[in-house]
C-alpha cells in the first residue's frame, strides 16, 4: 500500500511537472521552468524511494515482470530525461519525458502489481545486470525519439511559417508523416493492446481503466494539440524558434542520447542477456522471440550509428532511423510478450 501510495504521488508530480513545462513554454512564463523541474525531481525520487520498497518486499529487483519492468523503465525515462538537461534547459524535451513516464506508468496498472517470487529462470543475479542495463539503454533511446519527434515538429512548424522553405520535398513529406503518424501508432498500439487485455481473463476487469485512463484522454489531447498547433502555426512557429534548438543542434542531440544508449543496451540486452542465456538454458543464442527482436534492435541502432558516422548522413533521415529504432524497442518489450510466446514471456 506504501509503495502504491508513493507511486501515485510520483504520476500527480509528472503530470504536474507537465503542465509547469508547458505554461512555461505556452505563456513564456521564465519563472515556471525550475520549479517545474523541481517537481520532476520529486516525482523521480518518489519513484525510485518506491522501487526500493518493492525490492525490500520482494527480496528481488523489480524487473520480473510487465509491471514491475514498465514502472521501473517509467522512473529511468524521467530520471534520463532530467539528467540529460541538467547543463541545457529544453523544456519540450522534458515535457515529453513527463508524457513517456506517465504513459508507461498507466499501462504497467493494467497489471497485476503483487509481490510474486522469481520464477527459477529469474533467480540470478545476472537479472540485475541484464534488464537494469538494458532499461537504461532503452530510456535513452526514448530521449532520442522525443528528440527526433521535436526535430520533426521543427522541420513542419519551419515549411509552414515560411513559404520559400529550403526543406527537401521528400524530407517534408517525412517530417508530416512522423508528425502526424506517430500519434496515429500510438492510439492504434493502444487500442490494439486494450482489445488483446480485454479477452484475457486475468485483465478483463481492468482493460476498461487502460482505456478511460489511458487511450481516450491521450487521444483527446493529442487531437485537440494537432488541431490548435495548425490552426495557429504562425505562433507555434515562433515558440518552436525560442524553445527549440535549431536542427542541426537537435540532430546532434539525438545522436548524443543514442551514441550513450547503444553501448548500455548492446552490453545489458544482448552480452549479458547470452551469459544468463547460457547459464540458465545452456546456449548462448536460440533465436527466441524476444532476443531476436532485441538484435533486431541492435541492428537498426546500429544502421543508425553507421550511416551518420560512415557515411555523414544526418538530419530528417536519421531522425527517422532513430524513431524506426524506438518502434522496434517497443515491439520487443510489448508486442513479443504478446503476440508470440517464448521463454521471455513474462507477462503476469
Amino acid at each position: 500500500m506504501n509503495e502504491t501510495l508513493i507511486f501515485g504521488f510520483s504520476m500527480v508530480c509528472y503530470i504536474l511537472a507537465f503542465v509547469g513545462f508547458s505554461a512555461h513554454i505556452s505563456l513564456n512564463r521564465e519563472n515556471l521552468y525550475m520549479p517545474s523541474r523541481g517537481i520532476a525531481w520529486a516525482g523521480v525520487i518518489a519513484a525510485l524511494v518506491a522501487l526500493i520498497l518493492r525490492w525490500q518486499s520482494a527480496g528481488h529487483p523489480p524487473l520480473s515482470n510487465m509491471y514491475e519492468s514498465l514502472v521501473t523503465l517509467s522512473t529511468f525515462i524521467a530520471l534520463t530525461g532530467l539528467i540529460f538537461t541538467r547543463n541545457q534547459p529544453l523544456p519540450m524535451l522534458e515535457a515529453g519525458t513527463c508524457v513517456g513516464s506517465i504513459l508507461m506508468f498507466g499501462v504497467a496498472s493494467v497489471f497485476a502489481s503483487d509481490v510474486k517470487p522469481l520464477i527459477p529462470a529469474l533467480q540470478s543475479y545476472w537479472l540485475h545486470l541484464h534488464v537494469s542495463l538494458a532499461f537504461v539503454g532503452e530510456a535513452l533511446f526514448a530521449i532520442a525519439f522525443i528528440l527526433s519527434y521535436l526535430y520533426c515538429f521543427r522541420k513542419v512548424m519551419t515549411s509552414a511559417a515560411e513559404k520559400n522553405s529550403s526543406v527537401d520535398f521528400l524530407e517534408k513529406a517525412a517530417c508530416y508523416l512522423v508528425v502526424v503518424g506517430m500519434p496515429v501508432v500510438f492510439i492504434l498500439s493502444m487500442t490494439l493492446l486494450a482489445s488483446y487485455l480485454s479477452q484475457q481473463p486475468s485483465y478483463s476487469e481492468r482493460w476498461m481503466g487502460l482505456v478511460w485512463g489511458v487511450i481516450a484522454p491521450v487521444s483527446v489531447t493529442m487531437l485537440l494539440l494537432m488541431l490548435l498547433t495548425w490552426m495557429y502555426r504562425g505562433a507555434v512557429h515562433k515558440g518552436v524558434e525560442k524553445w527549440l534548438p535549431d536542427a542541426d543542434s537537435l540532430d546532434k542531440l539525438i545522436y548524443r542520447a543514442i551514441a550513450l544508449g547503444y553501448p548500455l543496451f548492446t552490453v545489458g540486452g544482448l552480452i549479458f542477456g547470452m551469459v544468463w542465456a547460457n547459464k540458465a538454458w545452456g546456449r548462448y543464442w536460440g533465436w527466441d522471440p524476444k532476443e531476436t527482436w532485441a538484435l533486431i534492435t541492435f541492428l537498426v541502432y546500429s544502421i543508425y550509428l553507421h550511416v551518420r558516422l560512415a557515411r555523414g548522413w544526418n538530419g530528417t533521415w536519421t531522425a527517422c532511423l532513430s524513431i524506426a529504432g524506438f518502434l522496434v524497442t517497443m515491439f520487443t518489450l510489448f508486442g513479443v510478450n504478446f503476440l508470440i510466446s517464448g521463454l521471455h514471456s513474462y507477462i503476469g
